[in-house]
C-alpha cells in the first residue's frame, strides 16, 4: 500500500510539472508588457532642415498624425512647408564671383527650394525596448522606418520665370523615438523627400533628393494599454 502511495505521488508531481513546463511554453516572452504604440493615436510638431544640397538648405515646419493599428505599424498623414531657405557657400561664392564679373549690383543664383509636402505616410518598428544605462531604467527607446507618398510644392527664388509648382513627391527615411514618459516621445528622424525638380535656372529638372533631419516630440493617446 505504501509503494503505491508513493507511486501515485511522483505520478501527480510529473504531471503538475508537465503542466507547469506546457504552461510556461506557451507563455508570451513579456509579460504585462506596455503596448506604448497599439491602439494609440500619435500626434507630432517637428522642426527640420535639409542637408546635403548644393545651392539652398530649407528649413521645414511639420505637423504629423500617425494611427498606430499595432504595436510595429503605423499609417497617417504629414504636412510639411519650408518656410526658411539659406544660401549654401557654393550659392554665396557663385554669387560673389558673378558680381566681380558680371554685374556688380543685380547677379543671383536662380534656386528652388521646398515648398507645400502633403505625405500619406506608414511606418514600422522593427526594434524597440527599455534604455538602461548603469542598472538605471531611463525609458523606452524603439526604431522606425518610414515609407510615403504624396505632393509637394516648389518654391523658387530670383526667378524671372520659373516652371510649375507642383510635383509628385515620395518618402523613405528612418528614426528613433524616445519615451521619458508613456504619454510622449522625443524623435530624431532623417527623411529623405525625392522631389522632381531644377534646383538652379541652369540644370534639367531632375528626380531629386532631400534628406532632412527632423527633431519632434509626439503626443500619444489615449492611455497605455497593457499586454498578456
Amino acid at each position: 500500500m505504501k509503494r503505491f502511495a508513493i507511486i501515485l505521488l511522483l505520478l501527480v508531481g510529473a504531471g503538475e510539472a508537465q503542466a507547469r513546463m506546457t504552461s510556461l511554453a506557451d507563455a508570451p516572452a513579456i509579460r504585462h508588457q506596455n503596448l506604448l504604440r497599439k491602439g494609440r493615436h500619435e500626434l507630432t510638431p517637428a522642426l527640420g532642415i535639409t542637408v546635403g544640397k548644393a545651392y539652398n538648405l530649407d528649413m521645414v515646419f511639420q505637423a504629423s498624425y500617425q494611427y498606430h493599428f499595432t504595436d510595429w505599424i503605423s499609417a497617417g498623414l504629414e504636412i510639411g512647408y519650408g518656410g526658411v531657405s539659406f544660401k549654401t557657400g557654393l550659392t554665396k561664392g557663385i554669387e560673389e564671383q558673378g558680381r566681380r564679373t558680371e554685374d556688380p549690383n543685380t547677379y543671383r543664383v536662380a534656386r528652388s527650394g521646398i515648398g507645400l509636402l502633403a505625405l500619406a505616410k506608414a511606418s514600422v518598428v522593427p526594434l524597440g525596448g527599455k534604455l538602461v544605462l548603469g542598472g538605471r531604467y531611463l525609458g523606452y527607446v524603439d526604431f522606425h522606418v518610414n515609407v510615403g507618398v504624396g505632393m509637394a510644392t516648389l518654391k523658387y527664388m530670383d526667378w524671372d520665370r520659373h516652371p510649375g509648382t507642383v510635383r509628385v513627391a515620395a518618402l523613405v527615411g528612418a528614426g528613433f523615438r524616445y519615451f521619458p514618459i508613456k504619454l510622449l516621445s522625443v524623435n530624431l528622424d532623417v527623411n529623405d523627400y525625392m522631389i522632381p525638380r531644377q534646383e538652379t535656372r541652369s540644370q534639367p529638372s531632375r528626380f531629386t533628393q532631400n534628406p532632412t533631419v527632423m527633431v519632434g516630440v509626439s503626443f500619444f493617446l489615449p492611455e497605455v494599454r497593457q499586454g498578456f
